[in-house]
């Protein structure tokens, strides 16, 4: 984990934009905390973090408001990262279907989501470690999504 830039919201949270390996994050860390802080892992939806960044930075607010460490990652396919060739297909499909009134088969959401948890899930996994060995991080970890 290579931390690339920092700054000190007005409010005293630690913001911090990271990489792990070519993987783009930020850490969110309270204002003060006397032991290591309990970490959220904040999931978006696959839009960027640049976009999302305004609902993130709103919700890691108000977890360190509570003494919560939060952090999210850039998602396989999504923001500046390459996309994934079956994804943008299974869109596509999904949305000829849609335009069409046609019902979504089970192939296309399986198109569309597997090749995401594929790649997406040893990505978290390898942040969460990475995170955890961090001196102001601790156990325990949970998970808070859209």
């Amino acid at each position: 984990m290579h931390f690339t830039s920092e700054q000190r919201l007005d409010d005293g949270v630690l913001e911090r934009e990271f990489t792990l390996g070519e993987i783009p994050g930020i850490l969110w860390t309270p204002a003060s905390a006397s032991a290591p802080a309990p970490l959220i892992l904040l999931g978006h939806p696959p839009l960027g973090l640049r976009k999302m960044y305004p609902r993130l930075v709103a919700r890691a607010r108000l977890s360190a408001a509570e003494g919560f460490a939060t952090a999210t990652i850039e998602l396989p396919g999504s923001g500046d990262r390459p996309s994934l060739p079956a994804a943008e297909q299974a869109r596509a499909d999904l949305r000829r279907a849609m335009e069409a009134g046609e019902p979504v088969s089970d192939e296309i959401v399986d198109a569309l989501i597997l090749p995401l948890v594929d790649k997406a899930v040893p990505e978290w996994q390898a942040a969460l470690d990475a995170l955890l060995s961090l001196p102001e991080i601790g156990g325990p970890v949970g998970y808070s999504g859209e």
